[in-house]
């Protein structure tokens, strides 16, 4: 029996024969010598067509046997033509789509439909099953069903994609709605929200459903101190389809949670941005777990300032006394003791900024971005240096005249300044030269190998040794958590892994030269910020600071050694004081005399009743005075209780008397 897909328009003789034609009910030859010659061949050009066609064609009856096929469908069963001649539709049909061939067979023969498209599976001559899309029309004749016309497209491999899909989403989907992170899925032109997982709900206390009714719902989480960080990246991520930011969010009973959201683009296959798909994960214990790293890591140096800083302790104390004995030896010389009382204030200055950069160093509190003057960070830090470091140690520094600005946690780059030079210390066992550099640079100075950023001005900040200097397997490891080239007890190795998380957490970059036996270098590079500061108060000197007018003032200080000085310090000047030792006194004297008290000043740590809540207790009784709060050292964490008062100023001891003229002028 000849196959249909071996047949071709020529016969057995090898002359040109026409397409097999199509056995239906067809008129007398009577009736046909009165048919229409056009008509004629309309369908001859017809059964040529469905002949040669890539697609599977065929004429069916009403009761579903093969009338004629062309050998398209042949090669997509594996039967011949004559095979399926003998046969129905049916009969290679999957027993499960029956049923609803049946039905639309019936509402095509009954009229509710013209045509009708479905999916099906054929059963092959060689026994498996294959999918095929079925395109199928009724041909009547004087209103009377005649005959049916197919066609049929073999799409088994199309099906197997969809499975295969089909079965990868649902593996995706398994996936997305078992981990901890928040997987979301949007569509890049519409914008449309396609999926977020059910994390969500965890991480952010909100509903899915809230999410895709309004998607941008998730913004009215976001902490209102971290929105600057954020809708940069939304604008970045809908114009470049990436994102990459910590930030933190208040879920609806208050509590706060630390988010580290990354979003990239997808490319679908016709070169174009598909998807916009991203992940959003809870990092509140890392945060916490790296707060308390960086803490132990400041103790660390701390620790290895210890011996310098109480070396320059006890000469400063050695200066004082000294001075001290002077003035007693010449009280009666007023151009000496005028020498000696200034050398005394000098140094005690110097004591109280060796006691400001310590606390700065040992601050244990939260990431707090702010616009700062990196020259005052590093000029501050390298005061540190100058005064612990081994006078063996040659400190160079070179700034730009011009202030630096940037936007920063002043706590994390004092951190990077004060681990860079301690490392450089101790490169320097045997003495050598440590060098400062820090200047604004373009992008266009960067070499070819630094990272590529978008950023276009950068301060530089560079900490050159004349140590010992790294190999290039320490040079390539210098970052990693925990490496060390130490000895055991000397060092953790976190330092510089610390210094790298901190520059990348502020948009930087950090690269690291060496050379074994000759020195080191490491060159910081961090984003400028070009916007001018919002307000910075100038301060006039003491000389042109205005005497009071009898105004009162009550002092709340339980150290007499500084009640007393100040006391008659500002009466000097034409103010009026009341004092108080302790909490409850200070509550008792402002009861006493509250309609002429203007100005309080109270120290933190008081007897019985600690500063802020005497203040709090002070500004519901009279919500009209000035509290200036004083103290060697606030908790960052007491800065909401301090803003919730409402204090407008906070002084640092040890203070100058004249920064209280100076606020006293300004009240």
């Amino acid at each position: 029996m000849q196959e249909c897909e071996e047949q071709t328009s020529s016969g057995k003789d090898g002359k040109d024969c026409d397409p097999p034609y199509v056995e239906t009910p067809h008129p007398s030859t009577g009736e046909a010598d009165s048919f229409d010659k056009t008509l004629i061949e309309n369908e001859l050009r017809f059964h040529t067509a469905m002949y040669h066609s890539p697609h599977g064609f065929a004429i069916v009856s009403p009761n579903g046997r093969w009338i004629s096929v062309n050998p398209a469908l042949c090669k997509i069963v594996g039967y011949s033509e004559e095979e399926l001649q003998e046969t129905d539709f049916q009969s290679i049909t999957h027993p499960q789509d029956l049923e609803e061939d049946y039905n639309l067979v019936q509402e095509l023969l009954s009229g509710k439909l013209d045509s009708y498209r479905r999916e099906k599976r054929y059963r092959h001559k060689d026994g498996h099953y294959l999918w095929i899309q079925l395109d199928v029309s009724l041909v009547r004749k004087n209103g009377v069903p005649n005959y049916f016309v197919a066609q049929i497209q073999e799409i088994s491999e199309r099906k197997q994609a969809e499975k295969a899909l089909r079965e990868s989403e649902e593996r995706f989907r398994q996936l997305a709605e078992t981990i901890d992170e928040i997987f979301w899925m949007r569509d890049a032109e519409t914008n449309r929200l396609l999926y977020v997982s059910p994390a969500y709900e965890r991480i952010w206390g909100r509903s899915v459903e809230s999410l895709f009714q309004n998607p941008d719902s998730w913004l009215d989480s976001i902490h209102s101190d971290d929105l600057h960080l954020v809708f940069p990246n939304i604008r970045k991520q809908n114009e470049q389809g990436g994102m990459n930011e910590k930030f933190r969010i208040v879920r609806a009973d208050g509590s706060e949670r630390w988010i580290r959201a990354h979003s990239f683009k997808v490319i679908g296959s016709d070169g174009k941005v598909d998807r916009i798909v991203g992940v959003a994960r809870d990092v509140t214990k890392q945060h916490e777990l790296e707060k308390q790293l960086a803490h132990s890591q400041r103790m660390e140096s701390i620790g290895s300032l210890a011996g310098g800083v109480a070396h320059d302790f006890n000469n400063i104390l050695t200066v004082i006394m000294g001075f001290s004995s002077i003035l007693e030896q010449n009280k009666y010389d007023p151009q000496k003791i005028m020498q000696s009382v200034e050398v005394i204030r000098n140094t005690a200055e110097r004591g109280a900024s060796l006691v400001k950069q310590l606390l700065t160093l040992a601050r244990k509190s939260e990431s707090f971005f702010q616009l700062i003057s990196l020259n005052e960070v590093v000029r501050e830090a390298l005061n540190i240096a100058k005064s612990t470091f081994p006078k063996s140690i040659l400190i160079e520094a070179d700034f730009q005249s011009d202030p630096i600005r940037i936007n920063a946690d002043y706590t994390q780059i004092h951190q990077i300044f004060i681990n860079l030079i301690l490392n450089a210390k101790d490169a320097m066992q045997k003495g050598g030269k440590l060098t400062i550099g820090m200047k604004e640079v373009d992008r266009a100075s960067f070499s070819s190998e630094d990272p590529i950023v978008s950023q276009k001005r950068f301060a530089l900040l560079e900490i050159s040794d004349t140590g010992i200097g790294m190999n290039e397997e320490t040079k390539r490891r210098i970052f990693d958590p925990f490496f060390t080239t130490k000895a055991l007890g000397k060092g953790t190795g976190l330092g510089l892994s610390l210094v790298e998380g901190i520059v990348e957490n502020h948009k930087g970059f950090i690269t690291v030269e060496s050379v074994l036996g000759q020195g080191t270098k490491f060159s910081i590079y961090l984003p400028v910020e070009t916007q001018k500061p919002k307000s910075l108060r100038t301060l006039d000197k003491v000389e042109n600071a205005r005497h009071g007018n009898g105004e009162w003032i009550l002092l709340i200080e339980d150290e007499e050694m500084i009640l007393e000085p100040l006391t008659n310090y500002l009466s000097h000047f034409g103010y009026n004081l009341l004092s108080a030792k302790d909490g409850e006194e200070a509550l008792s004297v402002f009861s006493a005399n509250r309609d002429k008290i203007q100005v309080v000043l109270c120290d933190l740590n008081l007897p019985k009743v600690n500063g802020i809540e005497v203040l709090r207790k002070l500004r519901s009784m009279d919500s009209s005075k000035t509290l200036i709060l004083a103290s060697g050292y606030i908790d960052p964490q007491l800065r909401p209780e301090i803003e919730n008062i409402g204090l407008k100023y906070t002084i640092q001891k040890p203070y100058k008397f004249e920064e209280i003229l100076r606020i006293l002028r300004e009240i």
